[in-house]
């Protein structure tokens, strides 16, 4: 079996523009098309190296429409992936200064949502939204309600006239003894 050779693309990174944070999601981001290989290329700076996954289709002939596809080469492949990353580098570089800026905002959010505090908010009041007036007329009045349900249930003598509170035992007697065989 014949090993094939695959074109390696290397992009140097500075890291005083990039974090290496940013540096690793990028490359990941590309991660999809090529193996990426992340490596110290001396001080304040890395090298990214893409090496394709698949061989790139060359001159394809649809059994469809019978049309060739266009040739691609290694090296436009390589340099696809090269400015894929750039890109995607300069896109992570936003997502990170953006994140830092919203870091304090992120924190109280979920300060106040894991740490919710009765003891501090202020007792409601209870407001039944009448005047002091109204509220002694209420009074009165269910407490002239309350002393003629009170005058009903004990003045008279025929509380249950039909016997329906009466139980079982009051009605029938208690029971005696087991049946007889």
């Amino acid at each position: 079996m014949k090993k094939q050779e695959h074109e390696k693309n290397i992009v140097k990174v500075g890291l005083k523009d990039y974090d290496l944070d940013t540096v690793r999601y990028a490359a990941y981001a590309v991660s999809d098309a090529a193996y990426v290989f992340i490596t110290p290329a001396g001080k304040g700076a890395v090298a990214v190296e893409f090496t394709p996954k698949h061989q790139p289709v060359t001159g394809h002939q649809s059994p469809v429409t019978g049309h060739r596809s266009p040739v691609t080469s290694h090296r436009s492949q390589a340099g696809n992936l090269a400015r894929r990353f750039r890109e995607e580098l300069k896109d992570e570089k936003i997502r990170a200064a953006v994140f830092d800026a919203n870091r304090d905002l992120r924190e109280f959010m979920i300060l106040k949502a894991l740490s919710y505090d009765t003891a501090g908010a202020p007792p409601e009041q209870e407001d039944s939204g009448l005047t002091p007036e109204q509220e002694k007329e209420l009074d009165a009045l269910i407490a002239q309600v309350e002393s003629e349900i009170k005058r009903e249930s004990a003045g008279s003598g025929t509380k249950d006239p039909l016997g329906i509170t009466r139980t079982w035992e009051e009605k029938y007697g208690a029971k005696t003894g087991r049946k007889k065989n």
